[in-house]
């Protein structure tokens, strides 16, 4: 179970950072302290978003909530071309944030490394017993990939939502709770694109709980799958309804219904964990515009 330095238990819903702008940084803070004040104590932070310039945002964000109570997991991305510009990375977000530690550094996928995977794992334990970062994460790794780390495993963030099960199908959200290590979803809804599509079976649920469609399917993924989700938003109306997700309850039979659904296009996706030619890679499948006219 994740808990931040105080120990508190972090949240099952953390905050997304893709699209913050800081050219909106007042809404966007605001926001941020809004979701904080509401009980969300997880935030995504990856250097490579707006140039970097996310950063900015969310170190204004930091300075007005209490440092212990909240867990920042930053990202190693893009523009790791050695094993010496991970610790640069690392020494980034600590400047740019203005922080002492990091609660957690997470691998965002093999696929962006210039060297071997297995060095990068070596490398990463040797920095973590420098105290910069607390905890070890990891994302869109094969299931071959994840049972190298399974023993060093903290934190997962994967693909998992109601139309792209492959993580469930693999057995990496298995091994995940094995391991011990907690498993966040990326791109939970779609960014919407889920409930643009009306499923019959979503629908339903919506009606019959007096829900939206993205409240089924959050309260479904929490609740029912145990599975943490990533959420971007800047309106306070879309945050209060995703957190207002988890105040209530379905049938066993409800939650089955979500569980059997199966979206045949997703399923017969080609899909790579590295760089395959005709083969969409594993963390841009939520993208992919299936099924929307």
């Amino acid at each position: 179970m994740l808990r931040t330095k105080s120990g508190k238990e972090v949240s099952k819903i953390g905050i997304g950072t893709w699209t913050i702008s800081k050219d909106r940084i007042d809404d966007e803070v605001d926001a941020l302290k809004f979701y904080y004040d509401n009980g969300v104590n997880f935030i995504d932070v990856v250097l490579a978003y707006d140039d970097g310039r996310t950063l900015d945002v969310v170190a204004s964000f930091l300075k007005q909530v209490k440092r212990e109570d909240i867990f920042v997991n930053c990202f190693i991305t893009w523009g790791c071309s050695s094993i010496q510009k991970m610790e640069e990375q690392i020494d980034t977000y600590l400047q740019r944030l203005n922080l002492t530690y990091l609660d957690c550094v997470t691998l965002h996928s093999p696929a962006i490394l210039s060297f071997a995977f297995e060095d990068y794992v070596k490398e990463i334990e040797r920095l973590k017993k420098t105290k910069k970062f607390l905890a070890t994460g990891y994302s869109n790794l094969s299931p071959s990939q994840l049972k190298l780390v399974a023993d060093k495993l903290d934190y997962f963030e994967g693909l998992y939502n109601l139309e792209c099960k492959i993580n469930e199908d693999n057995g990496v959200i298995a091994t995940c709770r094995n391991a011990g290590g907690g498993f966040y979803a990326y791109q939970p809804l779609r960014r919407n694109r889920t409930a643009k599509q009306n499923y019959a079976e979503v629908v339903g649920l919506a009606e019959k709980y007096g829900k939206t469609q993205n409240q089924i399917i959050i309260n479904w993924l929490i609740k029912h799958k145990k599975i943490g989700i990533l959420i971007k938003s800047s309106n306070k109306s879309h945050i209060s309804e995703n957190l207002a997700a988890l105040s209530f309850d379905m049938t066993e039979k409800d939650y089955q219904i979500l569980d059997k659904f199966r979206n045949k296009e997703f399923d017969n996706l080609e899909v790579s964990y590295t760089t395959e030619p005709g083969k969409i890679r594993i963390e841009q499948v939520a993208n992919q515009p299936i099924g929307i006219v």
